[in-house]
């Protein structure tokens, strides 16, 4: 559910939801995310992009600047909390990747 309403979710975007919500303010290039989400060692990493615009034209209120699931130019994506804060930490300002 997201502000009341039902999400009508694929199971592929529910895994890789609940996967980046369980790791807020981590990054993860498109080969981790096939590899840790749906355990695919080899593929097409363009269908995690995929998924990341199909989500985000269900989680985001504007689509075309996301504050849940942000781009980490270079890296990948990250799934960033309602407060706009990355999960990271804040004594130093770092984000935690693994």
């Amino acid at each position: 559910m997201l502000d009341g309403r039902d999400l009508a979710l694929t199971v592929r975007e529910f895994d890789l939801l609940a996967f980046l919500i369980r790791h807020p303010g981590q990054a993860f290039g498109r080969p981790e995310l096939l590899e840790r989400v749906w355990g695919w060692s080899f593929g097409d990493q363009s269908t995690v992009t995929v998924h990341v615009r199909r989500l985000r034209e269900k989680v985001e209120v504007d689509p075309t600047n996301p504050r849940r699931i942000s781009t980490v130019w270079g890296v990948g994506y990250r799934y960033d909390l309602a407060d706009g804060s990355t999960g990271g930490d804040p004594a130093t300002g770092t984000e935690e990747r693994r």
